[in-house]
């Protein structure tokens, strides 16, 4: 999409009352346009998230993106070491960029701001490596962790049922339990682990969860358009934005009333850190306040 039919976008998003835009990938940072999106976002009132991979963020862009005033940067890292990161990430010195952003980003803050949060996404080729990671986060001035699980399939989202050696099975049951107990004692001193999904690491990674144990708020908080206009629910394709034009529209059209029905209805867990907020515990409210819509 051009500039413009993203401005369109941010304009129609900040009518309707919508709050904060997160730009994600993809690499955003790879978009000649991301600096002046984020800018026009601010413009019109709504905090403005970036979720990067962070190699691409040095002592330049770091100034510049400062600049925009971004609220929040979240940034991808999957390894307390570099060997682990890079194997993953499948990019030899990823882990060292990213290392050199997060100082360019400290040295440039202003205020406290933005808002620097790690994002780690747990399995099995790095579940040695959280407690260290934690450790890691504070030695580099992060503000905030967040700690996800693997999905290892975005389409159908059967996590607890495929064979992977990325998935965690077995005696390393145990070890996760260790980590994750240990990472619980480490909250006082480090970072605060809140959010319902940590909790529900040990029974996801089972196979254990159960209807109410979890709720999903995809396409009910949050509208995800794509770099050619699709919009997105869990996945989905309902509709374009450059042929509809009209967020409303197809946020109310049929097919995100049927898709809604089919998140309703699911039962496939995944963790995803879509659905990750405090908010999961009042779903019956939202769906309360579009059920007529439904």
């Amino acid at each position: 999409m051009s500039l413009d039919e993203i401005k369109a976008i941010i304009g129609q998003a900040a009518d309707w009352g919508i709050k904060e835009i997160n730009l994600c990938g993809g690499e955003p940072l790879l978009s000649p346009c991301c600096f002046q999106v984020i800018k026009h976002a601010k413009l019109k009132g709504m905090k403005a998230i970036l979720t990067t991979n962070g190699t691409v963020i040095n002592e330049s862009t770091a100034r510049e993106l400062i600049e925009t005033k971004v609220d929040i940067v979240c940034i991808s890292l999957d390894g307390s070491s570099a060997s682990v990161h890079d194997r993953i990430r499948g990019q030899d010195g990823a882990y060292q960029k990213i290392i050199q952003g997060i100082a360019s980003l400290n040295k440039y803050k202003e205020d406290s701001c933005p808002i620097t949060v790690l994002i780690f996404t747990l399995h099995n080729e790095n579940l040695d490596e959280l407690l260290d990671y934690i450790r890691l986060a504070r030695r580099l001035q992060i503000d905030a962790l967040y700690v996800t699980s693997l999905v290892l399939d975005n389409v159908k989202l059967y996590s607890h049922a495929q064979q992977s050696p990325l998935w965690i099975t077995g005696d390393r049951l145990k070890k996760l339990d260790e980590v994750i107990d240990s990472a619980s004692l480490l909250q006082n001193d480090y970072y605060e682990f809140t959010y319902p999904s940590f909790n529900l690491i040990k029974r996801y990674f089972r196979g254990e969860l159960k209807k109410n144990d979890w709720t999903c708020f995809a396409g009910f908080r949050r509208f995800v358009i794509c770099s050619d206009g699709n919009v997105q629910m869990c996945g989905e394709i309902i509709g374009n934005i450059r042929q509809t034009k009209d967020m409303k529209k197809i946020w109310q059209a049929r097919a995100a009333r049927d898709k809604r029905k089919k998140i309703r209805a699911c039962r496939n867990f995944c963790l995803q850190d879509c659905h990750a907020r405090q908010e999961s515990a009042t779903l019956k409210n939202a769906l309360k306040s579009i059920s007529h819509k439904v």
